[in-house]
């Protein structure tokens, strides 16, 4: 049977959707090395695969300052995925694979042209592995270009092109278009959702395979008080930022002031880099955990308060629970289009705490609302 390279990038939404796929490839009898952050090794552990870990270099993300959610332009994209993906581990997971021979390789869609060198150096046909939406135009058709403030454009456009062109002397490559660089390469693009989810599923060809959401139990998740979730109130609300937005002290004591007084239990993921001192007074029918786990929690929720990542909205609308999102992400509008969504603009900040309390009982009652 085949070996199979399988590299990803170390972030909750990128690693957990692979965990099926691995298992399944190692069930039908693939060797597979699976590289990530050290931080993973216990969960893919499940899997059979091969696990080696490749090194993350703390200064240089905070360096780079890059936060995708306060990104004012396409090109902050390409930069971060230059020096923080392709730059930081190209190197080093051919150092570690040097010795090594595979039939094919499974690269996380967030390298981009990195994939490409990759495949390209081992000599082996690649496959993209996409976890969130696929890309049917240049990212510069997609991201919204906002106020850049001050933001120098040109200085950016200047360091992607010194970047770019330093990666593809490194390796003896061909320097992409600019806008091609996060490009999902691959002979083969396995997309973990459906084709009807999918915006413009009508423009990618055959090389993108639709598996739908790839949901599958993480064994490494900590301890959690489920038999807590019903025993004080009928219902219960999620409320979970995803594994990026977990800092944000103000949203969550927004969320204290309109739901304080509502007589449900609301569990809040906070991130393990959140100081529980800094939230102040916790309502006592909320229960806040560094880490939850989601797919538990959600069989037994009835509305969940998310940011709309692709695979929050994926396990809500599988496991039937209503989902409250941002309505700017797109996760969020085919979610709804799905028939379990309900779409909400900037959270909750331009409502009137009543309106906010009211409004979620409401959503936790009924299948579906159009706002």
């Amino acid at each position: 049977m085949a070996r199979v390279l399988y590299v990803t990038i170390p972030a909750e939404g990128h690693v957990n959707p692979t965990l099926g796929l691995v298992k399944q490839l190692v069930d039908n009898g693939e060797e597979v090395v699976y590289m990530c952050s050290e931080a993973y090794r216990a969960r893919l552990a499940q899997t059979g695969s091969q696990f080696r870990a490749y090194q993350l270099d703390e200064q240089l993300f905070r360096e780079l300052g890059f936060n995708p959610t306060e990104a004012k332009h396409p090109l902050q994209f390409t930069d971060f995925m230059l020096r923080g993906i392709i730059e930081l581990h190209i190197p080093e997971i051919l150092r570690q694979t040097e010795n090594d021979s595979f039939d094919y390789l499974i690269f996380d869609s967030l390298f981009g042209w990195g994939g490409a060198i990759l495949g390209e150096k081992l000599g082996i046909p690649t496959i993209c592995s996409v976890t969130n939406l696929a890309f049917t135009e240049p990212l510069s058709q997609i991201v919204e270009v906002f106020d850049t403030g001050e933001l120098d454009v040109e200085a950016l456009y200047e360091r992607v092109t010194k970047t770019a062109q330093s990666i593809a002397r490194e390796y003896n490559v061909t320097v992409p278009a600019i806008e091609d660089i996060t490009h999902q390469y691959g002979q083969l693009k396995v997309v973990f959702t459906s084709r009807d989810f999918q915006p413009d599923a009508d423009k990618l060809d055959d090389s993108y395979i639709f598996t739908g959401p790839s949901i599958t139990p993480r064994l490494d998740v900590p301890s959690f008080p489920l038999e807590q979730l019903r025993s004080q109130y009928e219902q219960v609300v999620y409320i979970s930022m995803g594994s990026i937005l977990t800092k944000d002290v103000d949203f969550y004591k927004l969320c204290f002031e309109a739901f304080r007084d509502v007589p449900v239990q609301f569990v809040l993921s906070c991130g393990k880099d959140t100081n529980l001192d800094s939230l102040g007074d916790i309502p006592p029918n909320f229960i806040i955990k560094p880490y939850v786990p989601q797919l538990e929690v959600l069989q037994q929720a009835d509305a969940f308060i998310s940011h709309a990542g692709m695979n929050s909205t994926s396990e809500a609308l599988y496991y039937g629970c209503t989902a409250c999102h941002d309505s700017t992400k797109l996760g969020s509008t085919y979610g709804c289009e799905a028939g379990k969504g309900v779409r909400r603009r900037h959270y909750f900040r331009a409502k009137s705490a009543y309106a906010r309390s009211f409004e979620v009982r409401f959503v936790a009652s009924v299948e579906r609302i159009y706002l």
